[in-house]
């Protein structure tokens, strides 16, 4: 957790405290907790104090490492006597109040929580209503997210460690697939078609033995497939000579943890000229946006170049088209951290420029699922603490293996 861009935030809002309650699952409170790995907690902060954290009584070892934390059991608090308070407002009015109470929760209040419903909408009115030294006051942006935004050294350290052992990974399947046999059109293992769910299967053990997950999935996208972006590829098709194949990996660490993101675009064989050179031109684009990718860059000039090349070329965008599915059909790129998708957003309407500690995307494609092909390539980068933008993904662009 970066305390010190924490506490900026709060000073920059006028916030006197920030309180999270959330499940241990939840990357917000993960991130709070310097990755505890807890069932629920609550995490409070005055402005320049000192950070709190409420965790249940059986999981005082998991939060064992939070020296520099308050840390207050759960049974501590006698919450569980408000149990035989009936209705369920009055009931998480008063929990509230307890906690608030308690640690002297006061004045300008952040509040984060996972649970959100009616009960949950009148019980923060009823705070706003009967405790009039609470406000909650509207606030632009997720605080939380904007400081996970700010990646630290040790951060950093970990998002390279799984950015390395991700393209390991890759490289194996990649080195594996080159390997077997083609006949038929196909790729053929031990004399059957080597499939797209074949793919996936060797890629996850190989993540699986490095200590990484794909937790949230993985695309394996051939063809037509691959010309609709979010894809994920037919498992029973088998791997085809000269048509592309859209790898758009995105693991995280084992047991919760930080995520990497890239794609590569791979044909076995060569492809038709249609296929080469909407390829070409995203190589292209995707290496000029990198490099402009620098420090104190509006986030929104990096997709409007993106937009310019596409439109010059003859491709629709969503600016030219908002309901195109062809062509230029998504953004440029996001942050990666603790999400796979995170800030800062890289899109026509983005507010951001690019900082120190940001780690990011960059992942132009052209879309053409009528012509039987789609085309991405994404690297992931980061601004180092010197404003040096560090290119994390080394895997080869080449098209035509």
């Amino acid at each position: 957790m970066n305390y010190n861009q924490l506490n900026f935030l709060m000073h920059k809002n006028s916030l006197d405290w920030i309180v999270v309650e959330d499940s241990g699952s939840a990357t917000s409170l993960f991130y709070l907790t310097k990755g505890a790995h807890i069932g629920s907690g609550i995490f409070l902060m005055p402005c320049g104090g000192k950070p709190i954290l409420v965790y249940i009584d059986m999981e005082r070892d998991n939060v064992r490492h939070l020296t520099d934390y308050e840390k207050v059991p759960y049974s501590s608090l006698n919450l569980v006597d408000l149990n035989s308070i009936e209705d369920p407002v009055e009931r998480g009015f008063a929990y509230y109040k307890k906690i608030f109470d308690h640690f002297g929760v006061r004045g300008r209040v952040y509040f984060s929580g996972g649970k959100v419903n009616n009960t949950s909408i009148k019980v923060f009115e009823k705070i706003t209503r009967d405790i009039r030294e609470i406000e909650f006051p509207q606030i632009k942006n997720d605080i939380i997210y904007l400081a996970r935004r700010n990646k630290t050294t040790e951060e950093l350290g970990k998002i390279r460690s799984v950015a390395d052992r991700t393209q390991d990974a890759f490289m194996a399947l990649i080195e594996h697939m080159k390997g077997l046999k083609r006949s038929g059109g196909v790729l053929v293992e031990n004399g059957a078609p080597f499939t797209i769910g074949m793919t996936k299967f060797f890629l996850r053990m190989q993540l699986i033995d490095r200590g990484l997950l794909d937790s949230d999935g993985m695309i394996v996208a051939q063809g037509a497939d691959g010309g609709v972006p979010h894809n994920r590829g037919n498992d029973a098709e088998p791997v085809r000579e000269g048509i592309p194949i859209v790898f758009d990996i995105y693991p995280n660490e084992y047991g919760g943890g930080f995520f990497f993101d890239m794609t590569r675009t791979y044909s076995f064989g060569v492809p038709s000229k249609d296929v080469i050179n909407a390829y070409e031109q995203v190589r292209f684009i995707q290496e000029k946006a990198a490099q402009e990718a620098k420090e104190g860059k509006a986030c929104k000039e990096l997709e409007e170049i993106t937009l310019e090349f596409f439109e010059k070329n003859g491709h629709a965008t969503l600016r030219t088209n908002p309901k195109t599915q062809e062509g230029y059909v998504h953004s440029l790129g996001h942050g990666v951290g603790l999400d796979v998708h995170e800030l800062p957003v890289i899109n026509m309407n983005s507010e951001y420029h690019l900082e120190r500690g940001d780690v990011f995307t960059i992942e132009p494609g052209l879309y053409y699922p009528a012509k039987g092909f789609g085309i991405r390539i994404e690297d992931s980068l980061y601004i180092d603490q010197n404003g040096n933008t560090v290119n994390l993904t080394h895997v080869p662009k080449d098209l035509i293996l």
